[in-house]
């Protein structure tokens, strides 16, 4: 049991600065919530001090975050632990509202907080935990989506129309929970670190434009999601599974959302500054408009799978991230003990396969620089050609097992340097892939470059063994972009000059 001086000394450590290595005050932060968890504190007591707590542990998760933006799997096992505690401690917080939420009669004749209140920072803890799990590509933390549909369900049964009616309300229970189910739909496992982070931005400032509504939308007004509170788990379209005919279903639709996403990507290309438009400098930056387009189109169309999956069981070579891919085409395999820097290759499972692409697990071989959006080779045997894949998802249980889901581009590939016809004369070649034309996927042959290359539509594309092959071409296409590549189909410059 803590002792008055032991709270004392805890709420004295609440109001301290966040030290320069926030990881150091995490695990503070973990130990003294479980002392808490065990006091004998009334009510009204426990309630203030979980406050602090809160607001300690969400000032903590600006910090640590910015770190796990940046990161790429596999994770070193120091910023493993680190998210997995940070997760941890945000269920630990829920977990300590939803306590505060069981005294009722308390909650009913508080000055201080409403259940609504309340129920919004437990769910505002859950979506922290859920953003963060993203973040490293692990499952989703057990019972969180059971947690959250219960939090919102509570929530509206105290409704304060006092309480709500202003937009944008820090502590809005329904407004949190619909950013919870709009950051599921838009397939995080699909983003970044940092475009996760992004989303999660997003939403904080436009997550009311999520409809939920009791029954499904109207045909014309688009795709829908179907939840069932009594489950945990998320979001879930119908074309990947039908809704049940029994449960306590809610369905939620995104299509306002998207339209409005849509509209600011527009204002965005249009030169608006993203301040204008109430979102973070980065959304115009590299790769920004980008991570929002594809937001926007898995909000306004859920995906689906257009081929059948065939599974299989055979081990495949891999090649990670574009700059090794291209010194790959470019100089070949090196022999075996050859110096630093030669191109590196890991050994994977196929699970299984579709004319899409593939679903792999790793198995062998130092990897690293792993992230949604980058550039993959793939080959099933030492004689054949290598597939060049792109990066679709991404899932990590534990730091030995990594999945990944990848997107086929080309099943054969050429290095190439380009040089864009934008005036800069100072500009340096740029290593690309020339990916032939391919019916069944583009009719012009394409390009895969560094996210950002592109800077002109006409441009010079140089190869061959003594680099005095040199093409003109004219872009067609910008068919993808990622926050590490994009995709560009083009055709012979009809007008060089």
């Amino acid at each position: 049991m803590q002792t008055p001086d032991d709270v004392a000394n805890v709420l004295d450590w609440l109001a301290s600065p966040i030290p320069e290595d926030p990881a150091q005050d995490l695990a503070q932060l973990s130990g003294e919530l479980a002392a808490l968890g065990r006091a004998a504190l009334e009510g009204a007591h426990y309630h203030r001090i979980l406050d602090l707590f809160f607001d300690r542990a969400h000032r903590l998760s600006q910090a640590l975050k910015a770190r796990l933006a940046e990161a790429s799997l596999p994770l070193s096992k120091e910023l493993r632990a680190m998210a997995a505690l940070l997760i941890a401690v945000h269920e630990n917080v829920a977990a300590g509202y939803e306590r505060v939420l069981l005294d009722a009669e308390r909650l009913a004749h508080s000055k201080r907080r409403s259940a609504g209140s309340v129920a919004a920072r437990a769910l505002r803890s859950l979506s922290e935990a859920l953003e963060t799990s993203c973040m490293v590509a692990c499952p989703t933390p057990s019972d969180l989506w059971r947690r959250a549909h219960a939090l919102a369900k509570s929530a509206r049964a105290h409704f304060e129309p006092t309480a709500t009616i202003i937009p944008g309300l820090s502590f809005d229970a329904e407004k949190t929970y619909k950013g919870l189910l709009a950051l599921a739909a838009s397939q995080p496992e699909g983003f970044s670190p940092g475009e996760v982070a992004l989303a999660s931005e997003y939403l904080a400032q436009f997550s009311a434009a999520v409809n939920l509504l009791p029954s499904p939308p109207p045909q014309d007004e688009g795709s829908w999601y179907w939840v069932d509170s009594n489950r945990d788990m998320g979001p879930v379209p119908p074309n990947r599974r039908i809704p049940p005919d029994h449960g306590d279903l809610l369905y939620c639709s995104f299509q306002l959302l998207a339209r409005l996403l849509s509209e600011q990507v527009s204002a965005l290309e249009a030169g608006m500054p993203a301040g204008n438009l109430r979102l973070p400098e980065r959304a115009a930056g590299h790769g920004g408009i980008a991570a929002l387009k594809r937001l926007q189109a898995h909000w306004a169309h859920p995906p689906h799978r257009h081929h059948p999956r065939r599974h299989n069981n055979f081990r495949a070579q891999v090649c990670v991230g574009l700059t090794e891919l291209w010194k790959l085409l470019e100089k070949g395999e090196a022999p075996e003990g050859a110096e630093a820097g030669a191109p590196h290759m890991t050994e994977w499972m196929v699970l299984n396969e579709s004319p899409g692409g593939y679903a792999v697990m790793h198995v062998s071989g130092e990897v690293e620089g792993l992230v949604p959006g980058s550039a993959i080779a793939l080959r099933p045997e030492p004689d054949k050609p290598w597939s060049i894949c792109v990066v679709r998802w991404m899932k990590s249980e534990n730091p030995e097992h990594i999945e990944l889901g990848l997107e086929l581009v080309a099943p054969a590939a050429r290095s190439v340097q380009l040089m864009f016809r934008n005036g800069d004369p100072e500009q340096l070649p740029t290593p690309g892939l020339l990916l032939p034309a391919i019916p069944a996927l583009r009719d012009h042959p394409a390009l895969l470059a560094p996210t950002g290359a592109y800077s002109a539509r006409r441009f010079f594309i140089v190869s061959g063994e003594d680099k005095t092959h040199i093409m003109q071409g004219r872009l067609l296409s910008l068919d993808l972009q990622t926050g590490a590549v994009e995709l560009f189909q083009f055709e012979s410059d009809p007008y060089p000059m």
